[in-house]
């Protein structure tokens, strides 16, 4: 087997494993709607199949009515000559007047063997051979009829009548009002679950990605699985909605019509002829499955340039502060420029190759098509016989070519389902224990016991050997140069990550043993970058806890020091933030943030480095703010502001990741170390 062999079969079998994947998880659930389809689809090949019967029945009756009709015409006069005879002469002689023509009627005409006689027989044979068609066709349309439980007892006798034609035409209209009735059960039931499937794919994506680790998204851009939620989802939304009615109807059209097909050439005893173009048949399939090969190595392409596409306008947009700010528009514009036209290359392969599909299928249809008139030419084929096949075989052609661009799209919404299934395999969530402790409440202590931690394996250690217990009440605060593994040790204590060597205890449990929910309702963070979500102060307020009254809302906002601010505008709390709080100051925000952990009421509290991007005076209101919601609480406060921490407890000066000093604010400001280093900066700063 050669290399693009192996590949395409390799290819082939993946894009079933992703069918059946996705079937077997996403389908299940609505397998009662699919048999409805299904159902309907088989109502839809019984009612055109009885359809075809009816169809060749009056176009043969028809025929045949019009040709017994002509038969049972009068005969013309048949006039013979007659030879002359001595007995005119006779009468010449005798003086009676002759007969001036030659030819007179005769008086009697006698089958005999007579060779004048012979051309009266072939017309008499073809009309014996149409009466018996008739009666045979009369036959066939009484037993149909029987079917049904309807006596019309045709007369064989006699041509078929106007009435009996209308009774045809309308039980067609029946059988054909009946396929429309199924057509349209069978694509709302399976279109539907097509729609709900993507639905639930999109659902199980996003909740996928939200248990995802931090470090998940450190590693992955939010752009890339935006476009994985939004532009593949949607390209096998539109495949599947379209794509499943066909599917399970094509396969029951091609069999009733392939079947009344061959019924209908023995009838016209050309079955050899038709065996070879069913033979000939998969021959309009092999370009569109040639062509279709590559539609999933371009729509995955196109899929990854538009995830692109769609990252770099919403790193653009995130960022119109700096960009506007350096007045780089147009080197934006160029960068954006450059990656659309990368997907413009991308989907005009695909188009090419999706485009080709009908065309060259149809010329092969084509082919196949004249090939079988001139055999039916050939062998005199009744206009009713050929009219009746000719619709069969389109009623048949239809499905394959449905079949054909099926699989085509198939191949296309494959690429953008495996990209899906990459997410929903990727498991980067915290390991969760078995059988986890259920801690309600915080009552003794927090311990870093010899902790280690580094972001990437085989990077030089972010913390290294850690060891810290904090007691419950206490303020502990940690400064240091940046990049020295303050936030690490905030984000290590809110489980975002777990230590690579040691561990964490609280209460003398280790983090990872705890039920992650119950944890992290005892822990509450403010940190430097304060994000609010698209809605409501009151919203944003009461996001860790979604059922709190207005009034705790509110009384949340008081010891924030946010009320004021809040009142002041004539929507309130209904005043809408904007994106990531934008119509806000950043010492609002600020406060918002420390009302929304206030109205948690955590025990545990992590500050990052809350303070240190607003003015002074902000400072001062937002300090007030934390030392209110500090109070009676075991905080981490991590301090670029040391001014900030003076009151703490206890002091940690990291370095490189480790501890070089430990103390309150006088016990390190008289040491002298590096502490007072940087105190003494800063308050220099400050001068």
């Amino acid at each position: 087997m050669s290399k693009r062999a192996r590949k395409a079969k390799v290819s082939e079998t993946g894009t079933i494993a992703i069918y059946c994947r996705l079937m077997k998880e996403f389908a299940k659930p609505y397998w009662f709607k699919i048999l409805l389809g299904a159902f309907a689809g088989f109502i839809i090949g019984g009612a055109m199949g009885a359809a075809l019967r009816v169809m060749d029945l009056g176009l043969n009756a028809f025929e045949t009515g019009i040709k017994s009709g002509a038969s049972e015409k009068p005969a013309p006069i048949i006039q013979v000559p007659l030879k002359k005879h001595h007995s005119a002469k006779a009468s010449s002689d005798s003086g009676t007047i002759p007969v001036a023509n030659e030819f007179a009627p005769a008086p009697e005409v006698q089958l005999t063997s007579e060779p004048l006689l012979s051309p009266i027989a072939e017309p008499e044979k073809e009309i014996s051979n149409t009466i018996r068609k008739r009666n045979r066709l009369l036959q066939k349309i009484n037993s149909l009829f029987d079917r049904f439980g309807i006596d019309l007892t045709i007369d064989q006798e006699q041509a078929l009548t106007l009435p009996v034609v209308v009774l045809l035409i309308g039980i067609l209209f029946l059988f054909f009002a009946l396929q429309s009735i199924g057509e349209l059960m069978n694509r709302y039931y399976l279109r539907w679950v097509g729609s709900r499937i993507v639905t639930d794919m999109r659902v199980r994506l996003f909740d996928k990605m939200q248990h995802q680790s931090l470090a998940f998204f450190s590693h992955n851009d939010v752009g890339q699985l935006i476009s994985r939620c939004t532009n593949d989802t949607n390209a096998i939304e539109r495949v599947i909605s379209s794509s499943i009615p066909e599917l399970f109807t094509a396969p029951i059209f091609i069999l009733v019509a392939g079947q009344f097909i061959i019924s209908k050439t023995r009838e016209a005893e050309l079955q050899t002829q038709a065996l070879l173009m069913i033979l000939f048949l998969p021959f309009c399939v092999v370009p569109i499955y040639l062509l279709s090969r590559y539609l999933k190595t371009f729509e995955k392409k196109v899929l990854e340039r538009i995830s692109t596409v769609t990252s770099r306008m919403l790193e653009s947009f995130s960022g119109i502060r700096v960009v506007k700010s350096f007045n780089q528009e147009k080197y934006e514009y160029s960068r954006f420029r450059e990656v659309n036209e990368q997907y413009f290359k991308s989907l005009r392969k695909a188009i090419l190759a999706d485009v080709l599909v009908h065309p060259t299928m149809q010329l092969s249809a084509i082919a196949l098509a004249s090939i079988f008139v001139m055999i039916c030419y050939r062998y005199q084929v009744s206009f009713a016989t050929l009219a009746v096949i000719g619709f069969a075989a389109q009623q048949a052609y239809k499905p394959i070519k449905d079949l054909a661009k099926i699989n085509a799209s198939l191949q296309k919404s494959a690429a953008a389902a495996e990209r899906v299934f990459q997410i929903l395999d990727t498991d980067t969530t915290l390991p969760l224990a078995v059988n986890p402790v259920h801690l309600k409440e915080f009552q003794s202590e927090i311990i870093f016991q010899q902790v280690t931690f580094s972001y990437n394996p085989g990077d030089q250690p972010v913390l290294a050997d850690l060891n810290l217990r904090i007691p419950k009440g206490s303020v502990v605060a940690v400064v240091g140069q940046t990049g020295s593994g303050k936030s690490t040790m905030a984000n290590l204590l809110a489980r975002f990550y777990d230590p690579c060597l040691g561990r964490i205890l609280i209460d003398g449990y280790d983090l990872r043993d705890l039920d992650l929910q119950d944890f992290r309702n005892l822990v509450g963070i403010v940190s430097q970058d304060t994000f609010l979500f698209n809605d409501t102060i009151a919203d944003n307020i009461r996001y860790g806890k979604r059922e709190a009254s207005m009034e705790e809302v509110k009384a949340a906002a008081e010891q924030a020091n946010a009320a004021e601010f809040i009142n002041a505008d004539p929507s309130g709390y209904d005043r809408k933030v904007g994106e990531r709080g934008n119509l806000l100051s950043g010492g609002q925000k600020q406060r918002l943030a420390i009302a929304r952990t206030i109205l948690k009421n955590p025990p545990i509290l992590i500050l990052d480095e809350a303070t240190s991007a607003l003015d002074t005076v902000t400072e001062h209101l937002v300090q007030e703010a934390l030392n209110n919601v500090m109070h009676d609480r075991t905080v981490l406060a991590i301090a670029h502001r040391l001014s900030t921490v003076k009151k703490a407890d206890t002091i940690l000066v990291i370095e490189q990741g480790r501890i070089i000093e430990q103390g309150n604010h006088r016990e390190l400001f008289e040491l002298n170390g590096n502490y007072r280093r940087l105190y003494d900066m800063q308050f220099a700063e400050h001068e």
